[in-house]
């Protein structure tokens, strides 16, 4: 049988709360998954923050004060002291007004992170800007990173993850197969696909040999790897 993959929670758990909040990260908790994946941007004044989308209710974080923002979007140091005793995959946003804010963000995030007490291999670091990534991982090499993606054809990402000395690639779940999983294996390289959320699809990945599995229902994969153990 293959080992239990690593279970990240989409966002928290966020069936009856909103996701990527305080109270999703304390859910995920006492759910008890191994890890969070979540999403930061750096507001107008500094600070990272935690929200998917560029804007909220009709603020643009980039833009704003982060006393601007409504309550429910913590700061990234709030989250991580909720989460300190699981993995966290903070994935870097990225706008397409701004794209370069990402590179900032990257630094933002490498200072705060250094200036955390937790060991720096807690953490992994990913974003669909792959350039911001590869910033990361040069500037910081001690901080996992990953490369997100979704598209086929899948080989010239796993090749720069080799190149730029990345330790994972994040793949939407629709398109890894045996040959992405052999393919990441032989060269070094962790395969955590999103955003799986149906049983089957999970049996399919933990027999591939997938290391992780960033989800919505954590919960439900939980017991049911558990029933199969």
């Amino acid at each position: 049988m293959s080992p239990r993959p690593t279970i990240f929670a989409h966002r928290g758990v966020s069936q009856n709360v909103r996701e990527n909040t305080i109270p999703a990260f304390e859910l995920a908790l006492n759910v008890g998954v191994d890890g969070v994946e979540l999403d930061i941007w750096q507001s107008g004044d500094g600070h990272i923050v935690v929200h998917h989308d560029h804007h909220v209710e009709g603020v643009a974080i980039e833009t704003a004060k982060v006393s601007e923002l409504p309550n429910f979007v913590p700061t990234l140091p709030a989250v991580l002291d909720v989460c300190a005793s699981l993995r966290v995959n903070i994935e870097i946003k990225s706008s397409d007004e701004n794209p370069r804010a990402a590179f900032e963000l990257g630094e933002a995030l490498i200072d705060m992170l250094k200036l955390r007490p937790e060991p720096l291999e807690r953490w992994l670091v990913s974003s669909f800007n792959h350039e911001a990534v590869d910033r990361v991982n040069e500037n910081a090499p001690e901080i996992p990173t990953a490369l997100l993606f979704w598209e086929t054809p899948w080989r010239s990402t796993i090749q720069r993850a080799v190149d730029r000395g990345h330790q994972a690639i994040h793949p939407h779940e629709s398109v890894v197969d045996k040959d992405l999983v052999e393919v990441a294996k032989e060269n070094g390289l962790q395969v955590n696909p999103w955003t799986v959320n149906d049983l089957e699809r999970v049996r399919q990945l933990v027999a591939l040999g997938v290391d992780g599995l960033i989800t919505d229902i954590s919960g439900d994969i939980l017991k049911h790897l558990e029933a199969r153990s």
